[in-house]
């Protein structure tokens, strides 16, 4: 049975976007963040900076939360 492949964070921060309801016109009037900037985004054309995902993670009101122990990886020596 093949591994269940984890979203990415910025799959999720995409997901989120899509699912506030929220315009770009909308995201950009509360962020400032530019709308070309924001749909190659969404359209995973590129990446954004981190001051616009803080932005957008306020605006969304989202946070981290781990929900499991990164993997362990053998120490060179």
């Amino acid at each position: 049975m093949p591994k269940k492949q984890r979203m990415t964070f910025t799959d999720e921060l995409r997901k989120a976007i899509e699912e506030s309801g929220l315009t770009r016109y909308a995201i950009w009037q509360a962020t400032r963040i530019d709308q070309g900037s924001l749909c190659k985004f969404m359209g995973g054309e590129r990446g954004l900076g981190m001051g616009s995902i803080d932005k957008l993670a306020d605006l969304l009101g989202l946070h981290i939360v781990a929900d499991a122990k990164p993997p362990r990886t053998k120490e060179k020596g």
